[in-house]
């Protein structure tokens, strides 16, 4: 009541107006407020009752050191006392059970705490949410290890009864689990899994008070002989659209069919509890496309909320957008999981004029209190320790290969000849752009370093009256030392830099003098030359099997020329070939090569069953696209050559024919656009127009009611929303993406992905807006967000922008050294209101980092993926693959981040075999 009474008085300021904006920032908007009053209000309810929980349980321990037969009596006082247990919470729950477990690991301790877990009324486990349950099934495999305790562990967890996507489709590889889906007939027809010991229990024929038997008399044949195998398989999985709970509503479907299984089926006995598959198909087939034969179905239709009215209004008021201007100004702190280097240190400030919180009286204290005030000063030193050590290797390096550098272009000038570019010569350029991209970062760390030995100082001098003289001294020399190697450090750099600047003159003489040329050596003519291609006779099928095929075109593979170049190789880890400057395109290959469920669909041919001979690419690219990323997990090549999808782009795009220098960005979003035509024949079944939402009409527009698996992957759609800031009056539009390009912003050298998303997705006036409300002209605020995410979420980072002082096309680059998380991305405040309701996960990890170094004129690209098969990151710098250490994922040469939330695939020559 108290903070309510603040904020009115805080309203009636007359001043309230002109800092409206501020105060907003400070305690959050209306929606805000009202969640964290709930929260709190939450919080206190749950500790009261914990508080008594705790006393319960403490009582309960007191009572356990008596006799058994006074321990039975006390435990039947205590299950007296604690009847409505149900309605605490886990964590109270967990002190109670915690309490009654406790004692020797004797069989009669352990007897005890199960006849505990029973009085208490776990069998009525259903009731809890997911996350009570969790917590409470760790409370029941903690226990003593006896066998009458394990027991007790394993029938906690095997209540909660509900099984993840990925422990479903680890058991359909070795067909140990049987599938009931029990949608309707209709719905199961347009789409199920194509797994051999799954069948349909159509929703139409279960009704309540059937038994099993009477169930089983009504199914198919078919459908029958798989109903018999629920005594023999290990595990039995239902599955409806999106059941996520795992106690259903008794009158739904999939909630009957439960309780025919476990009430009314006497006559078998099952291997283990049965389970349901949490999230349902529409989980499933996000997670596993590939693996359902139709993977764009849409969602059963529900009318039971009208979605559609839901959708239109997304901010109910002006004043909930959040506006450019004011963030603008603030500052951010590292997402989780982002690398320690970019993890800002954190000095809590204590109150002003607070008193010691040291008791003097206690040496353990005052030992504890200056261990306390040391660590960050210690972290600061073992940080600077381990950046130092970095920046002396890369320093060394740099220092080598600039040496090279020089004896080349030494004996370049004596020459009369203008020769040509080597290939050596232009990987020890790519090199030493990599090394100096690194000695940026190193220098960007250092001035971070002595940002951070600064807030330490002002931190300290509040600290003053808890240290001793002695105490004082040796935290004062620390800070010395750290100083003066950073300063020390900054003096190299700028050494360093004038170094560069002289190699840059180097290199833009030597782009002049020299004519560039394809690294294996072939002219220009003969590079971009149209092939004719080779067609392998042996493989063409006779001619019955051709006229009798289910397909409208049979087109016969084509011999590649890969010019690979002979080694084995752990799978996914061959080099591609330079062909000149085609390194944008190798990093991008690189990228997609460890996207698992492209790669998965591609090297078992699915594709093939679904290409377009229709569009303007006519499926050719992504057949190249699959051919080279077959040869790429084959093993057998250190490294190969992309001449055949380069030759096949070149076609239908003119920049990719020749050898210059591309831009990788743009090479993916057309690529990206031609491999969803060339597979977009995915129909989907369209619903009436009236009874759907906004965001799905659009969504319909797009694809033209046909799909591909790259549309699943990475395509999502933006929701524009602007609002009239006279009338309120909101409208809506929506368009597709496969990938964000995010503004870096321009006044700072280090940023934070969340920075430059929360840029992105916030507010900015427009003028002159047709309001369809007031008729007229008026002032409007726009604003973005996420009506769909897709599963691989790819971020641009917009590092070339156009020079305005400098007349002409002039592209000069962004050198922002961005933080991102490798793990734990949060999309949720970036998300429309209608995706906000989806199952959807809103969280992603890092798999794949395409780098560019250099400048516009002369740049390198590279690749930093995570495989999922080794759980390790790698650098793909065109030909060279090396392992790389996750501590340097994170730099300024970041260009494309290639984020997912799917399940990491194996990529085995047994992918197929899942039936």
């Amino acid at each position: 009541m108290k903070y309510f009474n603040l904020l009115t008085c805080i309203h009636k300021k007359p001043d309230y107006s002109e800092h409206k904006q501020t105060v907003r920032q400070v305690l959050g908007n209306n929606a805000h407020i009202k969640g964290t009053m709930d929260k709190l209000e939450l919080l206190s309810s749950s500790l009261s009752r914990r508080y008594e929980a705790k006393q319960l349980a403490n009582a309960n321990v007191h009572h356990k050191t008596a006799a058994e037969s006074t321990t039975r009596t006390t435990m039947k006082q205590t299950n007296e006392q604690v009847h409505n247990y149900n309605e605490l919470s886990a964590s109270e729950k967990f002190d109670l059970l915690k309490a009654a477990t406790q004692g020797p690991a004797s069989s009669a301790a352990s007897y005890d705490g199960y006849y505990t877990l029973q009085s208490l009324n776990v069998h009525n486990y259903n009731e809890l949410s997911a996350s009570e349950k969790f917590d409470l099934v760790k409370a029941g495999i903690q226990s003593p290890a006896s066998p009458a305790a394990s027991y007790d562990g394993y029938y906690t967890l095997q209540s909660l009864n509900v099984m993840k996507c990925e422990e479903l489709f680890e058991r359909m590889k070795n067909s140990s689990v049987l599938i009931m889906d029990c949608r309707s007939s209709k719905d199961y027809e347009l789409s199920h899994l194509t797994y051999n010991y799954s069948f349909n229990v159509p929703e139409e024929l279960i009704t309540p008070g059937m038994s099993a038997g009477k169930l089983q008399d009504k199914l198919g044949n078919g459908s029958k002989v798989l109903w018999s195998a629920r005594s023999v398989k290990d595990q039995v999985v239902l599955l409806d659209w999106n059941t996520k709970d795992n106690k259903p509503s008794p009158s739904s479907p999939i909630g009957i069919l439960l309780d025919i299984l476990q009430n009314w089926d006497p006559d078998v006995m099952y291997r283990s509890p049965i389970k349901i598959l949490q999230g349902g198909y529409e989980f499933f087939i996000m997670l596993y496309p590939t693996l359902c034969t139709n993977p764009s179905v849409q969602a059963p239709q529900q009318n039971s909320i009208d979605f559609d009215l839901i959708d239109d209004i997304e901010y109910p008021s002006i004043h909930d957008i959040t506006m450019k201007d004011e963030i603008s100004g603030q500052s951010y702190t590292s997402s989780p999981g982002s690398s320690s280097m970019a993890r800002p240190l954190i000095f809590a400030a204590s109150p002003a004029h607070a008193p010691p919180s040291v008791d003097r009286t206690s040496k353990m204290a005052a030992v504890k209190s200056y261990e306390l005030k040391q660590k960050p000063i210690v972290e600061l030193a073992k940080e600077q320790d381990q950046l130092m050590e970095k920046a002396h290797v890369n320093d060394e390096q740099l220092k080598e290969a600039s040496q090279k550098l020089d004896s080349i272009f030494g004996k370049n000038k004596q020459s009369p000849d203008k020769k040509s570019i080597t290939a050596t010569e232009k990987e020890l350029l790519y090199y030493i752009m990599q090394l100096e991209s690194e000695a940026l970062d190193y220098k960007t760390e250092n001035d971070r370093l002595l940002d951070e030995i600064e807030k330490y100082k002002s931190f300290k001098q509040e600290q003053e009256d808890v240290l001793t003289p002695n105490e004082k001294e040796v935290l004062e020399q620390t800070t010395r030392q750290i100083e003066h190697k950073i300063q020390e450090r900054q003096k190299l750099n700028e050494q360093l830099e004038r170094e560069k600047q002289q190699r840059d003159q180097q290199l833009a003489m030597a782009i002049a003098r020299f004519p560039r040329q394809s690294i294996d050596n072939k002219d220009d003519d003969e590079i971009c030359k149209p092939k004719i291609p080779l067609f392998d006779r042996s493989v063409k099928p006779p001619m019955s099997s051709m006229t009798t095929s289910s397909s409208s075109t049979y087109i016969m593979d084509r011999q590649r020329d890969f010019s690979p170049i002979p080694g084995a190789m752990e799978r996914g880890l061959t080099g591609l070939k330079n062909l000149g400057n085609t390194c944008y395109m190798n990093s991008i290959i690189q990228c997609l090569s460890n996207t698992p469920q492209l790669t998965e669909y591609c090297i078992t041919d699915k594709y093939k069953n679904y290409i377009s001979r229709s569009n303007k690419t006519k499926g050719h690219i992504v057949e190249e696209v699959a051919a080279l990323i077959k040869v790429l997990w084959n093993g057998n090549y250190k490294c190969v050559a992309s001449k055949d999808l380069r030759y096949v782009m070149g076609q239908y795009q003119q920049i990719f024919r020749g050898i210059e220098q591309q831009d990788s960005h743009e090479f993916l979003t057309i690529l990206m656009d031609w491999l969803h035509s060339d597979l977009q024949t995915l129909n989907v079944p369209e619903k009436p127009r009236d009874n759907i939402t906004p965001s799905e009409k659009a969504w319909l527009e797009f694809t033209k009611a046909k799909e591909s698996l790259i549309l699943h992957l990475f395509y999502g759609q933006i929701k524009s929303t602007v609002k009239c800031v006279e009338c309120n009056k909101e409208s809506a539009t929506y368009e597709s993406f496969s990938n964000l390009s995010l503004e870096l912003p321009s006044n700072s050298n280090v940023c934070y992905l969340n920075q430059c998303m929360d840029m992105y997705f916030s507010g900015e006036r427009i003028h002159g807006w047709n309001c369809p409300n007031c008729k007229k002209k008026r002032d409007a605020v726009k604003k973005l967000d996420i009506s769909k995410l897709p599963p691989v979420l790819v971020i641009h980072l917009k590092r070339f922008y156009a020079d305005s002082d400098i007349i002409g096309n002039s592209y000069k680059k962004k050198q922002n050294y961005v933080r991102f998380p490798l793990e734990n991305l949060d999309m949720t405040p970036y998300i429309a209101k209608s995706e906000l309701r989806s199952v959807t996960p809103k969280t992603y990890q890092l798999y794949g980092v395409s780098n560019h170094y250099g400048s516009m004129e002369s740049g390198h690209y590279t690749a930093f993926c995570k495989s999922g098969n080794y759980g390790r990151w790698f650098k793909f710098d065109d030909q060279v693959v090396t392992p790389l250490d996750t501590s340097n994922v994170v730099s300024s040469g970041a260009y494309i981040l290639f984020y997912t939330w799917l399940p990491p695939i194996q990529i085995t020559e047994n992918n197929n075999n899942t039936n």
